[in-house]
C-alpha cells in the first residue's frame, strides 16, 4: 500500500506538463483565402477613422477604436430637469422656414440636447444614437482644454497666461513656440508653420490624424517639431497643435494626466452623470491624452459644461471655474483674435479656444469638425448641444445653418 507521502508525490507528477512539441504547419497556400472580418457595425479600425463614410457611427464608438483613458466622475451626478412640455422653434434659412426636425435632418445630427438653466428644454437621438452614447468631441474639446489651463493657474499650478510657455515646457527651445506665451497659445496665434487645411492631403492635419491612427505615439514630438512662420502674438492662426501643447503644459504644470485632472476638477465637481474616454496617442500609461480634439462624453454631459460656463463657472451654488477666467476666456482679449479679424468675411473672434460671436447677447461656441456644437447663451442661460456626422469635415453651408438654428432657439426661450 502507497505511502500517504508518496500519493501526494504521484499527485503532483500527473500535475506536471508533458513534453510540449510544435504544432506541424500546412504549407503555405494550402488552404483558400478567408473574408475579411466583418461584424456588420460599420466600426472602422483606427487608421479608417478619419476617412470612413460610417461617421455616425464612428463618432459614437472612439473607444472601440481608438486606446483610450477614462475619465471618473463623483458617484451623484447633477440632476437635469426632464422637458415639461414639447419643443419646437421655426427658424428661416434659404428661403424657407424649417423646424427642429427639419435642422436634425438636414445638419446630420445624432444628438441634440437644449438646457435653459438645469431644465432639459429638449432631448433627441438620431441615426442609431441613445442618451447613454459617448460621443467624440473632435475641436469642441478644444474648449475643455483652455478650461483646465484656467484651473491650473486658479490651483497656483501655472503663475500667469502671460509667461512664456517654454517656462513650463523648456524643450521647445528651437520651436515655433519658444518665444509664444501661454495666451498667445491659447488664442491659436502661436506664430507656429504648422498647416490645418481639411481639404488638401498635403497639409500638416492630415499627418496628425495619421499619426493618431497609427497609435504609435509621438504627438507632442509632432507638434513642437515645427518652426515659426510669424512673430507669436501677432495673427490669428488655427492650428491643432497649440492645443496640443497645451495640453502638455497641463500635464507638466499639475503633474497629473489630463484625464486625472480633469476629473479631479471638472468632471466630478460638475457632476457629470457618465465617467468620460480621452483618446490617447498610444495605448497604455505610455499614452498621451490627444488634447486637440479626442474627448468622448454624453451629450447631456456637454450641456452640463456648457450650462457651467452659461452661469458664469458655477454650477449648483459651487464656483468651480474662476468666474473671471469665464468673462476673459470667452471674449476676444486682443486686436489680432477681435471680431472681424479671424476668419475673411465673418464677423466671427476668438477667445482661449472658444468661438466668440458679435453682438450684446455675447454668445459664444465650441465647435468641432463635421459638426459637434456646444453652444452658449449666458444672457437666457440657453445651451444647445448638437452631435453631428458631417459626411465633410467642415460644411459652410451647414455651419450656417447651425447657427441660425441656435439664435432662434435663445431667442425663442428669452
Amino acid at each position: 500500500m502507497p505511502q500517504p507521502h508518496r500519493l501526494v508525490t504521484l499527485a503532483l507528477l500527473c500535475l506536471l506538463p508533458l513534453a510540449a512539441k510544435s504544432g506541424e504547419h500546412l504549407p503555405p497556400g494550402a488552404l483558400v483565402p478567408a473574408p475579411s472580418y466583418d461584424s456588420g457595425s460599420g466600426v472602422p479600425a483606427p487608421d479608417g477613422f478619419f476617412r470612413t463614410k460610417n461617421t455616425a457611427i464612428a463618432f459614437r464608438n472612439t473607444e472601440e477604436i481608438m486606446p483610450t483613458r477614462r475619465i471618473p466622475t463623483s458617484a451623484k451626478p447633477s440632476p437635469l430637469k426632464p422637458p415639461t412640455a414639447p419643443f419646437n422653434v421655426h427658424y428661416t434659412f434659404e428661403g424657407g422656414s424649417r423646424s427642429v426636425q427639419d435642422f436634425v435632418r438636414r445638419n446630420d445630427t445624432t444628438a441634440l440636447v437644449i438646457l435653459k438653466d438645469d431644465h432639459i428644454v429638449f432631448e433627441g437621438y438620431y441615426h442609431g444614437a441613445e442618451s447613454t452614447d459617448l460621443f467624440t468631441s473632435f475641436s469642441s474639446g478644444k474648449s475643455f482644454v483652455s478650461t483646465l489651463v484656467g484651473l491650473a493657474v486658479a490651483d497656483g499650478h501655472i503663475k500667469s497666461i502671460h509667461d512664456p510657455i517654454r517656462q513650463y515646457l523648456p524643450e521647445l527651445t528651437g520651436s515655433a513656440y519658444e518665444s509664444a506665451t501661454i495666451k498667445q497659445v491659447l488664442q491659436m496665434a502661436s506664430g507656429t508653420s504648422y498647416s490645418e487645411d481639411y481639404e488638401d492631403p498635403a497639409s500638416d492635419i492630415d499627418a496628425f490624424a495619421a499619426l493618431v491612427g497609427r497609435n504609435q505615439g509621438g504627438l507632442y514630438d509632432f507638434a513642437r517639431s515645427f518652426k515659426a512662420k510669424r512673430k507669436p502674438g501677432t495673427e490669428f492662426y488655427y492650428a491643432t497643435t497649440d492645443t496640443e501643447i497645451l495640453g502638455a503644459l497641463i500635464a507638466r504644470a499639475t503633474g497629473k494626466s489630463l484625464s486625472a485632472y480633469m476629473s479631479e476638477r471638472l468632471w466630478k465637481p460638475l457632476g457629470a452623470e457618465s465617467a468620460g474616454r480621452w483618446t490617447l496617442d498610444q495605448p497604455g500609461s505610455a499614452g498621451r491624452e490627444v488634447a486637440g480634439g479626442a474627448l468622448q462624453l454624453r451629450a447631456r454631459d456637454y450641456a452640463r459644461f456648457g450650462a457651467l460656463f452659461a452661469h458664469g463657472g458655477a454650477w449648483n451654488g459651487t464656483q468651480i471655474v474662476p468666474s473671471a477666467w469665464v468673462t476673459e476666456a470667452t471674449r476676444p482679449q486682443d486686436p489680432y483674435v477681435d471680431f472681424g479679424r479671424v476668419e475673411p468675411g465673418t464677423q466671427i473672434g476668438y477667445g482661449y479656444q472658444w468661438w466668440c460671436m458679435p453682438g450684446a447677447e455675447h454668445r459664444y461656441s465650441a465647435e468641432g469638425i463635421h459638426g459637434q456644437f456646444v453652444f452658449v447663451d449666458p444672457g437666457t442661460k440657453v445651451v444647445v448641444v448638437a452631435m453631428s456626422a458631417w459626411p465633410e469635415a467642415w460644411d459652410e453651408a451647414k455651419a450656417a445653418e447651425a447657427f441660425t438654428f441656435f439664435a432662434a432657439v435663445a431667442n425663442s426661450l428669452r
